[in-house]
């Protein structure tokens, strides 16, 4: 009879420690860290930045301050979509502290990407090159914000900061307009308005290096588009140059649901073509965080590219005097440059049923109990 071979105790020591630890751990991860319930999409870890930083932003400002910038959310001022430097209302940058504008830019950080936050502080830099070139503009701004400049603009907060209220800010002034709203996790990032002028910093400018062009990929990728489009193509895509028409005809309170797209559908065009169009797309999109430029994408692809017009009008020239049309179920877009010789562009991205968050606050008051009796 074969005897059982002893073990000594300390041959068991390695593994029986190996499996308590294996153990632990996985107590561990069920107890100590419990698995979330719900994963934060990106567009909710953008809307708990932008809170977290206007709340930081209320708290530096002085009482007076503070009444100045706030607004009910309800305030029929929200939607009041100004495209000009006057009448503007709100805490103007200029007035105030040090720390309340490092805080201001945590906000603009927070809901813009990189290149949307530099295109506005080159759009702001710009301010010292109009100034340069047109003394009566100077004196007019000068007569009604102050001094003039780069921080002459205005932030308005729309209710309180909270994940739990919808609310939202506006800051706007000279040729920018930055419209974000915030609804139960959800973020609304239209109306988007930027402006340049001049096009192009000439020789002996000011505001930035010479030949600095702030909106360059917004011209330079529909110009392409609209290059790359046969004659048969052209005729269907071709607007007449206007003007004198006025700035944009998506700039009211809404854009009517009756405006009609113009140009190419983007079902005439090419598989190329349809790149160039979703580059330009994105051109736009990519001035908001990345997240809500995912979310943007998204929201496209569902209401159908093909259904996506595009519109010309002007010469192909660079610098020349052109206008185009981006419009489609959740996107229209402007570009002006159709004054002062080609040297004062406006652009304009609305989305036609979010706009200052009105389709997240429908669906949101929809399931929400409390507002549904």
């Amino acid at each position: 009879m074969a005897l059982a071979r002893r073990i000594h105790p300390t041959q068991l020591r390695t593994p029986i420690r190996t499996c308590l630890l294996a153990c632990c751990a996985i107590l561990s991860i069920y107890s100590v860290h419990p698995a979330p319930l719900h994963a934060a999409t990106g567009t909710e870890v953008v809307a708990r930045e932008m809170t977290s930083a206007a709340r930081a932003l209320q708290k530096s400002f002085p009482t007076s301050q503070s009444h100045a910038a706030s607004y009910s959310f309800e305030d029929p001022e929200r939607f009041d979509l100004r495209l000009a430097p006057f009448f503007l209302e709100g805490l103007k940058m200029a007035d105030m502290g040090s720390d309340s504008k490092l805080r201001l830019e945590d906000l603009l950080a927070a809901s813009l990407g990189t290149t949307g936050l530099r295109k506005a502080d080159e759009v702001r830099a710009l301010e010292a090159e109009v100034m340069r070139q047109e003394p009566w503009y100077r004196s007019v701004i000068i007569g009604l914000l102050g001094d003039g400049g780069t921080e002459d603009y205005f932030l308005s907060l729309y209710g309180e900061p909270s994940a739990d209220n919808p609310w939202g800010y506006r800051f706007d002034g000279h040729h920018l307009s930055l419209n974000f709203t915030t609804v139960a996790g959800s973020v609304s990032s239209t109306p988007f308005f930027l402006g340049a002028e001049p096009r192009s910093i000439p020789q002996g400018g000011v505001g930035g290096p010479v030949g600095l062009r702030v909106l360059a990929d917004e011209e330079d990728r529909a110009r392409e588009l609209y290059e790359s489009l046969d004659d048969a193509q052209r005729e269907k895509a071709t607007l007449a140059l206007q003007l004198d028409r006025g700035l944009f005809v998506g700039s009211g309170e809404r854009v009517d649901p009756d405006l009609s797209p113009a140009g190419i559908a983007a079902a005439d065009l090419n598989e190329d073509q349809k790149r160039r169009l979703m580059v330009l797309l994105e051109t736009y999109f990519g001035n908001v965080a990345p997240a809500l430029a995912a979310r943007e994408r998204a929201r496209l692809e569902a209401a159908r590219i093909d259904s996506i017009h595009f519109a010309w009008a002007g010469a192909t020239t660079p610098g020349a005097e052109i206008y185009y049309r981006v419009h489609g179920p959740t996107v229209l877009i402007e570009f002006d440059n159709s004054m002062d010789d080609g040297e004062h562009i406006h652009t304009l991205w609305r989305d036609p049923t979010r706009d200052f968050g009105r389709d997240l606050l429908r669906q949101h008051y929809e399931s929400d109990d409390h507002h549904k009796n």
